[in-house]
């Protein structure tokens, strides 16, 4: 049988084990189709197995025969095999499958989520002790890649049992699941290969994995394992990680983490804890892990980051800095839960992060970061404003830096922005209407958010009314005005007058309605989100 299978996708539904796959051409890329060399077999609702299926059940029920007929089965075989070997955790077998996966790309995320399985995954971790480029003899397996990264829609319908199996692992999951994880975004496609054939010995398999590296994960033997089986394949094996979260780890488990992987192939990283982890990526001397390796970087958050400037960490400050001139795919920036008291605009013996970035952000978030007006002067004559599209000032005090320094800032910006988000950031009626001719001079704008400020009902209605000529203005989130509910150091604390909170969106729907918005949505946030928000 000629062999035009070659990329497989599982999407397993249902516990009796069901699979659909994709096949490609070996010469075709992974997101394209092509006639003539693709063709698909899926599975989408309960039904009986297939004779594949019952074919793949048969075999499994000799496990200790699998590894000896793998050659003469038809590659037709090798999917529900598969499938049917994770679901039931038959280690041998899938240790021999990974050996000799006819196809250039195995996904495995599906699998993973269905069935998330610590001896399933140690069976294909085991598999790669195969791959090495000190074998002389081609091998078996036709494998280019190996993926391990999880579909964000899959976890959170998973169910909760599946869930919390999954967090145990060192998995980047979605916020649903780990707290204070971003959701994940569509993965990358592999670079095309027009290599067609069996892969030489010396031709490296890219394992891709999105990992969450928390403290108690430093002993987590699915990773170790891999990270052994990468170090021991002498090149054979590529640790590819697109997205990476870092949080409390121990420096000797980091370090190992970080020279293991392929740093040019990051694009989002987080860090919590700037003095226990992120020192590792500004030290001088580790040159093999430095920051301006990963400069493939798109994405960068930073939480709790203490700008400290104090001797002892004055050196790695500064070459973190310098660092960070090689980023020049950077677009968005994410500090958060960092002091920056007048530390975000340049000077000659502190250069700010912003300054470094040569590259203009499209994506600029500074929550609860102690800004100065200082700070937003700085930042409105940036070279940043030119491209800004989202800008998220929340949980910092601007109600001295209006109309001043806060209104330059958004005029700077108005010709690009598309998302602002001023929650909880102690405005008041005579702020916000002091904001409004520079508002609605952002003619791209979609969303804001003006969450957890003590603004009136009046004062919101008078928004509603100012901003109606903005024509991309499709979402707003306004607070509970302050007179349905009671405000305490600018947070509201409740109780709700929910009857003249009603009366309020009536109104607000009957004005949208009269002007022929009704597409625009404007609601109200929740006092637990208040409160959530102001922590």
């Amino acid at each position: 049988m000629q062999k035009v299978q070659e990329r497989v996708t599982f999407c397993p539904t249902v516990p009796d084990i069901e699979a659909s796959w994709v096949s490609a051409d070996c010469a075709q890329d992974p997101g394209t189709e092509e006639a003539g060399t693709e063709r698909s077999m899926e599975v989408n609702h309960p039904a009986p197995l297939s004779l594949l299926e019952l074919a793949a059940h048969s075999l499994l029920s000799n496990e200790a025969s699998v590894p000896l007929v793998l050659e003469q089965l038809t590659v037709n075989l090798f999917p529900p095999l598969l499938t049917a070997a994770f679901a039931k955790g038959h280690r041998k077998a899938l240790k021999a499958l990974v050996q000799a996966w006819p196809f250039r790309f195995l996904r495995l995320g599906s699998l993973i989520v269905q069935w998330p399985n610590q001896d399933s995954l140690q069976s294909v971790v085991d598999g790669l002790e195969a791959f090495s480029a000190h074998r002389a003899c081609p091998r078996k397996s036709e494998l280019r890649m190996l993926d391990f990264t999880l579909d964000s829609e899959q976890v959170l319908y998973c169910g909760k049992g599946a869930s919390e199996a999954l967090a145990k692992f060192p998995f980047w999951l979605p916020s649903a699941v780990k707290a204070e994880v971003p959701q994940a975004t569509a993965r990358p496609k592999p670079a095309k290969n027009t290599k067609k054939g069996r892969k030489q010995p010396w031709e490296a398999v890219e394992i891709h994995i999105d990992l969450f590296l928390r403290g108690f994960f430093k002993l987590d033997k699915f990773l170790s394992d891999l990270l052994t089986k990468v170090e021991q394949s002498h090149g054979a094996l590529h640790l590819c990680c697109r997205k990476l979260h870092i949080e409390k780890m121990a420096v000797d488990s980091l370090l190992r983490i970080l020279k293991t992987l392929r740093l040019d192939f990051i694009q989002e990283l987080e860090v919590f804890y700037w003095c226990r982890n992120f020192l590792v990526l500004a030290e001088p001397n580790l040159s093999a892990i430095q920051l301006g390796r990963i400069f493939n970087l798109r994405s960068l958050k930073l939480f709790y980051y203490k700008w400290a400037f104090s001797s002892w960490v004055r050196r790695p400050s500064s070459y973190f800095f310098s660092q960070l001139t090689m980023l020049g795919h950077l677009r968005k920036l994410h500090l958060s839960h960092s002091y920056l008291v007048g530390k975000l605009h340049y000077t000659q013996s502190h250069p700010s992060l912003l300054s470094c970035l040569w590259v203009p952000l499209h994506s600029l978030e500074i929550c609860n970061c102690k800004l100065l007006d200082t700070d937003i002067t700085y930042l409105s004559r940036s070279h940043h404003t030119t491209c800004l599209k989202k800008l998220d000032l929340s949980i910092n005090d601007l109600s001295y830096v209006i109309p001043g320094p806060l209104g330059t800032l958004l005029r700077a910006v108005s010709g690009t922005l598309q998302h602002l988000d001023l929650k909880h950031c102690w405005l008041k009626d005579a702020h916000l209407s002091a904001l409004l001719p520079t508002l609605c001079r952002c003619s791209h704008l979609s969303s804001l958010s003006l969450s957890d400020n003590p603004i009136s009902s009046a004062c919101l209605l008078s928004l509603l009314e100012h901003t109606m000529g903005l024509m991309e203005l499709k979402q707003v989130l306004y607070p509970i005005p302050v007179d349905c509910c009671i405000y305490l150091h600018g947070v509201c604390r409740g109780p709700v007058n929910e009857d003249k909170l009603c009366q309020l969106q009536a109104e607000i729907q009957k004005q949208l309605q009269a002007m022929q918005q009704a597409d625009m949505q404007w609601s109200p946030s929740t006092v637990f989100a208040y409160a959530a928000g102001a922590v």
